[in-house]
């Protein structure tokens, strides 16, 4: 199951992109899927996460976190987005810009 939830939060000055990971599908393209979210462009345009987060080591953790039934969560910033990768196999992506594009416009 795909679930996207792009809405203002109540205390923050921009917008959440929630993504939860679907069967098989690696913590990479997870994160990918919901920055393309975001950008609202196709994940083969992003860039790779390379540069900012080792995303093999956030998969070991997930996995770890959840072979010994406890709760984690890795933030990191990419392109002015904070990503938080959460062991709920959930990414929530805040973007402050679309914040003030898409949502301040429509009040």
């Amino acid at each position: 199951m795909v679930s996207h939830d792009d809405r203002p939060r109540l205390h923050d000055d921009c917008v959440e992109i929630r993504t939860v990971r679907e069967d098989g599908e690696s913590v990479t393209h997870m994160i990918l899927r919901g920055l393309a979210r975001s950008k609202n462009v196709p994940v083969s345009q992003l860039d790779s996460l390379y540069d900012d987060v080792e995303t093999e080591s956030v998969g070991d953790l997930l996995a770890h976190s959840r072979e010994t039934d406890s709760n984690v969560s890795v933030t990191f910033t990419t392109d002015d987005h904070t990503v938080v990768v959460t062991s709920e196999d959930c990414v929530c992506i805040r973007d402050p810009d679309r914040a003030h594009s898409s949502f301040n416009e429509k009040n």
